[in-house]
């Protein structure tokens, strides 16, 4: 009997080695689709291959939203500053506030007219799932949306290779 048990302990173990060993897993492979502040469809994939930074909001956010407009606006004047090629992605975490219509006015009052921004809507499910690959906690308070800070910069396969959170605040870690 102990025997046993410890063949099966072994092989749970070495199914675990299996699976620390698989690939990382990539945003780009969770097939999720979204609407753009133009009204285009659009799915995260079309960005594999490019730089791109990506991070989640809602356009009636009066906190963390500001800090992370505040931070992207400063990571693209440095990108330019570089002479580095950034794409900035901000997808909805309020998809049922945030259509086409209010992220093309928030957009608009912002002065965020460069074509290398993009600013999405999806489903609460995908939704969902880009916060969970993110690492992003959001959740309802009284009348509020309440959220993590965070921003990632993804590798060119879609996997997270830099983070910016409230125990991590230098955006040059994202160029």
């Amino acid at each position: 009997m102990l025997q046993r048990r410890q063949l099966l302990f072994a092989a749970a173990l070495a199914g675990a080695g299996r699976a620390v060993h698989s690939a990382p897993p990539s945003v780009y492979g969770l097939n999720l689709k979204f609407t753009d502040d133009h009204g285009a469809a659009r799915a995260l994939a079309e960005w594999q291959g490019r730089p791109v930074v990506l991070t989640m909001g809602y356009g009636a956010c009066r906190s963390v939203c500001s800090s992370t407009l505040r931070t992207l606006e400063e990571l693209q004047a440095e990108a330019d500053h570089q002479g580095v090629p950034i794409e900035i992605v901000v997808a909805s975490i309020d998809p049922q506030e945030d259509t086409p219509q209010a992220w093309a006015q928030y957009r608009k009052a912002r002065k965020l007219a460069r074509a290398n921004w993009s600013f999405l809507s999806g489903s609460a499910g995908d939704t969902r799932r880009l916060a969970r690959f993110l690492g992003l906690r959001f959740w309802r308070y009284d009348e509020h949306l309440m959220h993590d800070f965070r921003i990632v910069r993804l590798s060119t396969d879609g996997s997270i290779a830099a983070t910016l959170d409230w125990d991590h605040r230098d955006a040059s870690s994202l160029l």
